[in-house]
């Protein structure tokens, strides 16, 4: 942990590091939060985590992994309300809330439960009043965490909350 936060004030401190204008890019398009943002600055050219289990962060060392994290979110149709940017496990990805009352949680997606689905539409298709429901980004979040369609659970109520408690310890190492 001591290591991010070294790397972190670095960064806040204004250091130019590398694939700065991609991530603000990428940024830009996505409208993630700001300590994810900086998660990937410190992350662009070093090796600050270690993997453990089946817990993945799609960052890397270079463009090559943005373009990664950018097709990703092009090809899923919760990108106007979720940004990937990991994976759980086999069957779960981690991602950002982007819009509403909970913007900003990261949240674990049962890809079990939406496979075969190729909308946001789709997923919804059995829910009453859909059509108000679609007029709102805030409630088609609301409904995509409810337990009632089971697709996503809040894991954490912010990046730095999940970097903290899930992926780093006092020395590091991730969970």
């Amino acid at each position: 942990m001591n290591e991010f936060l070294r790397y972190r004030f670095l960064i806040d401190s204004g250091v130019d590091v590398l694939f700065k204008n991609e991530i603000n890019s990428l940024q830009f398009t996505y409208n993630f939060s700001d300590d994810y943002f900086r998660f990937l600055l410190v992350n662009s050219n070093s090796a600050l985590k270690r993997i453990a289990g089946d817990v993945s962060i799609f960052f890397g060392y270079g463009e090559d992994s943005l373009d990664v994290l950018e097709e990703i979110n092009e090809e899923s149709f919760f990108s106007p309300y979720i940004f990937i940017m990991g994976r759980w496990d086999k069957d779960t990805l981690i991602g950002e809330v982007l819009v509403g009352e909970h913007k900003g949680a990261i949240v674990l997606l049962d890809e079990e439960q939406y496979c075969d689905i190729d909308s946001i539409e789709e997923l919804f298709e059995d829910i009453d009043n859909v059509e108000c429901l679609m007029k709102c980004d805030a409630s088609i979040v609301r409904m995509l965490l409810s337990e009632e369609l089971g697709v996503a659970k809040v894991l954490e109520c912010s990046f730095i909350e999940f970097l903290e408690n899930r992926l780093l310890l006092g020395n590091g190492h991730r969970c």
